[in-house]
């Protein structure tokens, strides 16, 4: 660290003036194709697009695709760059077209796989848009004929027939892999390494078992997963999957890919051990306007009424106690209060895979928090594959970086509960540890602080540090603590509470520094020391989170074009074994662990499987 304060130059040298914000960032800038969204959604303008929209309104519905396929050729849509250019000029015209083409050949064809080749495009373009804007832009169904609902319920079906593995059967065109990429070697890893009885893993009868194969290992579990097309209150919480799935809370879109595309998936409920219940709430919610009246600052009322609907009409949820066998994901900081604030009333018991373990600062009135230790499961936030392979070619070697801690974030008080907020909004107080932390720009030659920067600026600064800050901010979760093992730098948690994901699978330890937020002072002459004097340790703790880093990885589904990034940009170099060393296996042998024998309520010699069998009569 002798070359801290010449690194930083060089830094700063690299991110010169005029100074950018945030809302410079590209991902804030206007996109080619919203102009002709807002202004001609019916791409009345283009001499190709307005004319296919009028006839394909007039065309049979039984017909579409055979005109939707000839203009693919006719206008050489097979192309990638045709297609990346049309989509600048009309959006919708081309999601109809080749929603078309992938629903007739999943449903009229039964293929699966050149039904997923055509929804992937799709999904890509269909993804641009909010699913309150596309069905505005639609007209509901009477500009373009197609809806939110009918893309997300494609989505589930391409999912749903692509668990892959076994020997299927004379009447099954079977795939190898499953849509995330395991077969049935990975499966019986995935069952045997959490075993509840250490029994090995038997073949699936001839019969199969869910959506589980004849011949695959069986599972450990089996999960019922709750079917939008069939619950109206529902399908208003699971809207726009290919729209949430990108951002940070995505991981309750994948969540739900993961499930549908399981063996361990049954669609007959009285077998099930845990019933899934799909929403993007965190997603929706954070866009302000999905809800009426619903956003971040406040509890929201319009999706805590949709799940009780949907808990109120379920035949499975009074099975058992306060939902003790259903599964939620709970994707942002607001936890469970924000989206279902009654749900200490309807599902105290149940299982929440969830973000957050602490309390979220607008909720002044929520004192205690969703996250309850015994039950739940902590999972990391959804980084991109674009994000993650960025930071790692981004990434300096270790031994080659000269700035010695990295943070960029905005000033937080605590929450309410641990004192008024009004009383800690400087560095004054430790508490506020990001500002404490933020006046080591003007103290601390070695550091790279700051405020309000685009992401480009702090993506340099995660590259090349030593120690990365990841303070409490509005609540006890951020993003930043999974980027910063792809970037390779040593993560400094400042967050009391904060619980790392998946520690009873990994040695958290051995890639974490976890530092009491009130000690900041201390906490740099440490790093300065063992910087200066312990560079072996240094390195054992960032090797150990290149060790670590996959398991935080939400690997996209192969119905996603990011898929064929996935695998296009060698994402085993990042993650050797990136399919079976990741967040959706770390949190499927969790819940296995959580699925005991009994399932059932009733049991006997010779009983049926399920909770609602009658006794014989002797």
């Amino acid at each position: 660290m002798r070359r801290a304060g010449a690194g930083l130059a060089l830094l700063t040298s690299a991110l010169a003036a005029p100074k950018k914000t945030l809302q410079d960032d590209p991902v804030f800038q206007k996109k080619n194709y919203q102009e002709n969204i807002e202004t001609d959604a019916e791409c009345n303008r283009s001499p190709l697009w307005g004319p296919f929209r009028v006839q394909l309104l007039q065309t049979a519905e039984e017909m579409r695709v055979e005109l939707a396929y000839e203009k693919m050729m006719e206008w050489g849509l097979e192309n990638v760059t045709k297609v990346d250019e049309q989509s600048k000029i009309c959006l919708l015209g081309l999601v109809s077209m080749q929603y078309y083409f992938a629903h007739m050949l999943l449903f009229e064809v039964g293929s699966v796989e050149a039904a997923v080749d055509a929804f992937r495009m799709m999904d890509e373009h269909s993804g641009a848009l909010h699913p309150d804007l596309l069905d505005k832009a639609a007209g509901a169904g009477e500009i373009w004929p197609i809806s939110a609902d009918s893309l997300d319920s494609l989505r589930r079906a391409l999912l749903r027939a692509s668990s892959g593995g076994g020997t299927g059967g004379p009447d099954r065109r079977r795939r190898f892999k499953n849509a995330f990429g395991l077969h049935d070697e990975d499966w019986h890893q995935v069952w045997s390494a959490w075993r509840p009885t250490g029994a090995p893993v038997a073949p699936v009868g001839p019969r199969g078992l869910g959506a589980a194969r004849p011949t695959a290992p069986t599972p450990g579990f089996r999960v019922f997963v709750y079917d939008p097309d069939t619950i109206p209150a529902l399908r208003k919480l699971a809207r726009g999957g290919s729209f949430c799935k990108p951002n940070q809370w995505g991981m309750e879109v994948a969540l739900h890919d993961w499930f549908l595309a399981c063996p361990c998936r049954t669609d007959n409920p009285e077998e099930a051990d845990f019933f899934f219940v799909p929403h993007y709430t965190s997603c929706l919610i954070n866009h302000a306007d999905t809800f009426a009246g619903c956003d971040t600052k406040q509890l929201c009322m319009p999706t805590t009424e949709l799940f009780e609907e949907v808990l109120r009409e379920s035949p499975y949820y009074r099975r058992v106690d306060g939902g003790r066998n259903h599964l939620f994901v709970w994707g942002s900081g607001m936890g469970a209060d924000g989206p279902f604030a009654s749900w200490r009333q309807w599902v105290p018991n149940a299982i929440f895979l969830m973000t957050e373990p602490e309390l979220w600062n607008p909720y002044k009135e929520v004192v205690l928090p969703s996250y309850t230790p015994h039950k739940d499961i902590i999972v990391p936030g959804r980084l991109t594959v674009d994000d993650m392979i960025s930071l790692g070619k981004m990434a300096k070697p270790f031994t080659e970086r000269t700035v010695l801690g990295h943070f960029i974030g905005w000033p937080r008080p605590p929450h309410f509960s641990v004192m008024d907020p009004q009383l800690c909004q400087n560095s004054s107080c430790p508490l506020n540890v990001r500002s404490v932390l933020l006046d080591l720009k003007d103290t601390e030659e070695s550091m790279h602080v700051d405020v309000d920067v685009p992401y480009l600026e702090s993506f340099l600064g995660l590259t090349s540090s030593l120690f990365c800050f990841v303070p409490r901010g509005k609540s006890a979760w951020s993003s930043r603590f999974f980027q910063t093992f792809f970037a390779g730098c040593i993560p400094v948690l400042l967050n009391d509470r904060y619980e790392v994901p998946f520690g009873e699978l990994v040695d958290v330890p051995k890639a974490v520094i976890k530092w009491p937020m009130t000690e900041v002072p201390a906490l740099v002459e440490y790093l300065k020391h063992m910087a200066m004097e312990d560079a072996e340790r240094m390195l054992e703790l960032h090797e150990a989170g290149k060790e670590l880093r996959c398991w935080y990885a939400w690997p996209p589904s192969w119905v996603e074009w990011s898929w064929l990034e996935l695998n296009k940009s060698k994402f085993n170099r990042t993650c050797e074994d990136w399919h079976i060393r990741n967040a959706y296996v770390a949190v499927t042998r969790l819940l296995a662990t959580k699925a005991g024998t009994g399932r059932g309520r009733f049991y006997w010699p010779g009983a049926p499987p399920g909770d609602l069998q009658r006794p014989p009569a002797i």
